[in-house]
């Protein structure tokens, strides 16, 4: 049987991030594959909450790390922990994820460093298969390996979607981004028999080279972009900056509620990076993203597609996000909005349930 499917939880003040549902929800088709065990690795302080919640999305088996030095995250403080327990096993886990966040970002790379094993970041895909290697300068790697794990993500600037394999040691490793798999059905009860083993934690020396001064959340009052119900979005076919107010004229029809924009926009400087949708920028899943001269290319499209219900405009009939958007309006956001506006303030429509896909 292959190694253990790993999840690295993340947590903020003690409970577990959502990237860490989403993955360990993921992470349970992985492992029913290999016919492993999903475990997932807690490390904080006061962590009993976030232990019952990994739980409840299915993790058989715990490994708690609970220090008051780990209540926030430090880079060398969490590394010691992890490492130092995976270290100790007999078989490594067959495959390890982690959130594509600050932490995630962070935290991966010197793990996979210490386990000389790849890491494909950003992943949008996961799957398991074989592969089977043929030829190359290093005759060491030739073989079939009946499990693989399958990392995909975008790449060539990021027009394509590549497949990354690395079967050759263990444990296979990705992170992957907030908002790209959905969160599990949560259990109502902690089912019985789930094991949970405590940690040792042994701190080094060396470990507090570095100094946590502050730790900076985000503005209070401010909607988090992964959030909204409604997401109204921007691009290049904007024009110019001007159109970001239209968009937030439009957003403003309806409850919880936000603007997007497209990368070019953001570098462009119409629009700040915590409201870009993309491979680069945040992953959503709204009830409806509405989609404003946005041509649809995949590092956009990999940050938005799962949205329940997209609707494009734009003046191009060929515009890629057409393809995959389930209502297209072609013509000029300068004369769409304000009608959609219209008409939406009259119907009175701040309710979401008032607007349904005929």
């Amino acid at each position: 049987m292959a190694g253990e499917v790993l999840v690295v939880a993340e947590q903020v003040n003690s409970q577990v991030a959502n990237v860490t549902l989403e993955l360990l929800g993921e992470g349970k088709k992985l492992a029913r594959k290999l016919g492993s065990p999903l475990s997932c690795f807690v490390i904080g302080h006061n962590m009993e909450a976030a232990v019952d919640a990994v739980i409840k999305a299915g993790a058989e088996k715990v490994y708690l790390a609970d220090h008051a030095e780990l209540a926030e995250y430090k880079t060398l403080h969490y590394r010691r922990v992890i490492l130092d327990e995976l270290s100790s096993w007999a078989t490594p886990p067959h495959t390890l994820l982690m959130g594509s966040t600050t932490t995630g970002r962070d935290l991966a790379p010197r793990i996979a460093a210490f386990f000389e094993t790849g890491l494909t970041a950003d992943t949008i895909e996961l799957d398991i298969g074989p592969y089977e290697h043929t030829s190359g300068i290093d005759q060491t790697k030739i073989g079939y390996f009946p499990e693989c794990l399958y990392a995909s993500r975008p790449s060539f600037g990021e027009s394509l979607k590549a497949r990354i394999l690395g079967p050759w040691k263990d444990p296979q490793m990705a992170t992957i981004r907030p908002g790209v798999f959905a969160k599990p059905e949560m259990l109502t009860e902690k089912p019985e028999g789930v094991e949970i083993k405590k940690v040792a934690i042994n701190f080094q020396p060396s470990d507090y080279r570095i100094t946590i001064k502050e730790t900076l959340r985000e503005i209070e009052g401010k909607i988090d972009i992964t959030a909204a119900d409604v997401i109204v979005a921007g691009g290049y076919g904007l024009g110019s900056a001007d159109g970001v107010n239209l968009l937030k004229d439009l957003a403003a029809c309806f409850e919880n509620s936000v603007v997007g924009a497209s990368r070019k926009i953001v570098d462009l400087g119409w629009m700040t990076y915590p409201y870009q949708v993309g491979q680069t920028g945040k992953t959503v899943r709204p009830k409806i993203y509405i989609a404003c001269g946005i041509s649809g290319a995949l590092q956009h499209r990999v940050g938005m597609q799962k949205s329940e219900l997209i609707i494009a405009i734009n003046r191009d009939p060929d515009a890629p996000i057409f393809s995959f958007a389930d209502q297209g309006i072609v013509g000029d956001v300068y004369h769409v909005i304000p009608e959609m506006i219209k008409q939406l303030q009259e119907k009175n429509t701040s309710k979401l349930a008032e607007l349904k896909v005929k």
